[in-house]
């Protein structure tokens, strides 16, 4: 080795053993008098402060700030005079290191050039009276005797520290665990520069306890530069990056603190943050009237809030949005392809409240697909977000089968179209009774569709669907089914106010007038309405609020229908000139009042049909007025009867009769249901071909042609019990024969009817006016003992005797 690199290294290797002697003999010298220094600290401290400092122990530290020396102070504590009352120290911490200037140790003064704070616990605590246990830190009077420079701290560390505020008197509470915290500050002029490094987790940030806290459990990560004016106290925070939960945001500002209270405004901007991420940051009185509104994907917001750092003091908030091609979930249902601006304002009305209930949120430009229907809005307000009123404007103009998405809507469309221009005002909280109002009007045109739980299907529909507020008029309305054609108009009165709360309170006024209704189309009114199975929970999410309930509405709401008729049908029934007044509820069919003509007469009737499945209750009470008897029983399907038709009866009646029965979903009348009383008056009657009758007159009767027999006049009460008509004592009186009879028709058997029929010839008393003693002539001479039972074949044969012994 060369004699100067030897050199050399001899001089550098003394010099470093020199410095090392020279940092070891301060530590030795300072723990040698370490009793005195820290009495110097501590009362340096106390000289400072209003209350004590409590130190455990000193130990100098080489190495931590080598080549400069650190104290470090074990288990300080900073207690106020009224810490035995509160329990609360201003500051209570494991470790306190202080990096000291070397100089000014051998000049036996201690300069603190950085602070590092472990493990520990700093509280500024105010009780509710005002008393502060910060108090302590206001500088005591100079003593005459001392003076002496202030330390220049210019680095302060903390690592796992908590900090924590605590204002009983204006309800604010901050807890912030800070992980590490790195100031430095360097003074420049006028100006004073603060860098801080903050890595932290706000546990609490309420600025009143009463409303929640925000940033509740939230990872912070803040590296902030500031300038503070020293003449104008103004503190600048130029716009810079912080993170909120990992999420980027811009944050920039000014505190100007000569104004009494300091005023601030601060600028907060987050681009492509999630709506749900940014909600949590907010306390629950705000975030909770979030949950029912969900984005899928982030928007770009900007804040700005301008307020005053005093009690009770809320800030102007205002807060800009946009969003292109989000995905919108409310309780009104999914809005898709969601493009749209929009702002927050805590100051609707210019008072100075920035209160919920002075807020607003506005939607501007909104264009989105609500399902597969597009939907245009130029504005949508919500207001008073103490409790949330959203009002709208919307548009729209779809071809009908676009609704068919829904799977939960009862009505499938296969052609037409809609426009709709729609004015909304309405709670936007699912729980809210708020009563709604809509105004505006959706016009269909040539809509082709089916209603699916009674299986109908309608087309040719053109209507006009007018908003008023709470009601709905049905307007203009024309559809066709089959070979009905229907014209309408209506109104459906409270049917906001109702449609969620109570459906079954909604009652449809219709007025219907149609040249010709088929009643055989609309059969499936007879049979259950078929409910759609509720689908799976991600799939009634896609559905509109209002589309889900539409079937319950429907199924539950009651219809008032007045209805004129020129024609109408059901299987071989035919009516003219047909006004009916009725009522569907739920499980009813109510025929309140229903007038016809029929059979070359008239009908009234009233009663109800009560729908429990395939088998339907009905009990009617009907009067036929002069009604021709042949055309009567066509029309009904001759009543269940199978020996008895149309064909065998003719002659023109008045019948009142009470009904009771059983109708099938098919139409059909249920066997051996029926039961009530008819009453009958038949004038100019004949039985033509009747089976039964041909039979008497084949076997004793021949001369007298009994296949046809008439009479004048047919009058008597009948009960029906249990599809069996019961027939009292009764005289069919005719030209060729008299019949007493009485006994059981069965209207699907058990037919078993007593007949006696005197063998004299009618025609021998016709001279005779008086009727009872033309009765009593009837009954001279033989008497002929017959009576009817059903056969093997189902119709009715005659026997000879009087049937007892059967």
């Amino acid at each position: 080795m060369r004699k100067w690199l030897r050199l050399t290294l001899i001089i550098l290797g003394g010099f470093l053993v020199l410095i090392f002697l020279l940092f070891l003999g301060l530590a030795l010298y300072i723990k040698a008098n370490k009793a005195a220094f820290l009495d110097q600290v501590t009362a340096q401290i106390n000289d400072k402060i209003d209350g004590k400092v409590l130190i455990a122990d000193m130990e100098p530290s080489l190495i931590r700030n080598f080549p400069n020396i650190s104290l470090g102070l074990k288990q300080v504590q900073l207690q106020d005079s009224l810490y035995p009352v509160h329990k609360r120290p201003l500051l209570d911490v494991q470790e306190v290191y202080i990096r000291l200037n070397t100089w000014s140790i051998l000049r036996k003064r201690v300069d603190v050039k950085e602070i590092i704070v472990e493990n520990g616990t700093i509280c500024l605590y105010t009780d509710s009276s005002g008393y502060t246990n910060t108090s302590m830190l206001q500088r005591k009077s100079p003593s005459p005797k001392k003076k002496s420079k202030d330390a220049d701290i210019g680095h302060l560390l903390l690592q796992n520290i908590t900090f924590i505020i605590e204002n009983k008197q204006k309800l604010k509470h901050f807890e912030l665990e800070v992980k590490s915290l790195s100031g430095r500050t360097r003074n420049q002029g006028d100006s004073l520069r603060i860098a801080l490094n903050i890595n932290m987790i706000s546990k609490h940030f309420e600025f009143n306890t009463d409303k929640g806290s925000y940033l509740k459990d939230k990872p912070m990560e803040m590296p902030l530069h500031l300038t503070f004016n020293k003449k104008s106290k103004v503190l600048l925070v130029p716009e810079q990056e912080i993170k909120i939960d990992n999420q980027p945001v811009l944050i920039g500002g000014q505190f100007v603190f000569a104004e009494k209270p300091p005023a601030f405004s601060l600028k907060i901007t987050a681009n492509q943050v999630l709506l749900k991420e940014a909600a949590s940051w907010l306390p629950p009185n705000i975030s909770t009237k979030l949950n029912d509104i969900g984005l899928e994907k982030p928007l770009d917001a900007v804040a700005n809030l301008d307020g005053h750092m005093k009690f009770r003091d809320t800030p102007r908030v205002v807060v800009k949005w946009k969003t292109v091609n989000n995905a919108l979930h409310t309780s009104l249902g999914q809005w898709t392809n969601c493009s749209f601006t929009g702002d927050f304002n805590n100051q609707v009305l210019p008072i100075t409240d920035h209160t919920d209930a002075n807020s607003a949120v506005n939607i501007f430009n909104l264009t989105a697909s609500f399902g597969e229907v597009p939907v245009k809005a130029d504005t949508i307000r919500v207001v008073n977000l103490k409790q949330p009123l959203l009002r709208g404007h919307f548009q729209s103009s779809f071809q009908l089968a676009k609704l068919n998405g829904a799977e939960e809507l009862p009505l499938a469309f296969s052609a037409g179209s809609a426009v709709a221009d729609l004015n909304y005002t309405g709670p936007l909280m699912k729980n809210d009774p708020t009563p709604s109002a809509l105004l505006g009007v959706v016009q269909v045109t040539n809509a082709a569709f089916s209603y699916q739980p009674r299986a109908l299907n309608f087309k040719n529909c053109n209507a006009t669907l007018r908003f008023t507020g709470q009601d709905l008029l049905l307007e203009n309305i024309k559809l066709q089914s089959g070979n009905s054609s229907l014209f309408m108009n209506g109104q459906m009165k409270n049917v906001l106010n109702f449609y969620f709360t109570a459906p079954e309170k909604i009652v449809l006024d219709w007025n219907i007038k149609s040249p010709l209704v088929d009643l055989n189309e609309f059969k499936s009114y007879l049979s259950p309405r078929v409910s759609k199975k509720k689908q799976a929970a991600h799939r009634k999410a896609k559905l509109s609020r209002v589309g889900a309930q539409l079937d319950e509405v429907l199924a539950a709401s009651n219809v008032n229908m007045n209805v004129q008729l020129d024609k109408t049908t059901y299987k071989h029934f035919t009516a003219q000139n047909v006004k009916a007044v009725l009522a569907l509820t739920e499980s009813d069919i109510l025929l309140n009042n229903i007038g016809l003509q029929l059979a070359s007469g008239s009908l009234n009737m009233k009663g109800k049909v009560h729908q429990q499945g395939n088998n339907n209750y009905f009990d009617v009470a009907a009067g036929f007025v002069n009604v021709n008897m042949s055309q009567l029983f066509y029309a009904f399907d001759n009543f269940g009867m199978e020996g008895l038709t149309y064909k065998n009866i003719k002659g023109v009646a008045t019948v009142r009769t009470n009904m009771k029965g059983n109708i099938l979903d098919n139409g059909s009348l249920a066997k051996r249901s029926l039961n009530g009383s008819i009453q009958l008056a038949m004038k100019k009657g004949a039985i033509v071909d009747f089976g039964p009758l041909a039979d008497i007159g084949n076997f004793v009767f021949k001369k007298r042609r009994l296949d046809s027999i008439t009479f004048d006049n047919l009058n008597n009460t009948f009960r029906v019990e249990n599809g069996k008509v019961i027939i009292p004592p009764m005289r069919i009186a005719s030209s060729a024969v008299n019949i007493d009879l009485q006994g059981v028709y069965g209207l699907g058997g058990g037919t078993n009817i007593q007949m006696q029929i005197p063998l004299r010839n009618p025609n021998r008393d016709t001279a005779v006016t008086d009727e009872a003693e033309r009765y009593r002539r009837s009954r001279k001479g033989i008497i002929l003992n017959l009576h009817a039972v059903d056969g093997p074949d189902g119709k009715v044969k005659i026997k000879m005797g009087k049937g007892n012994e059967d």
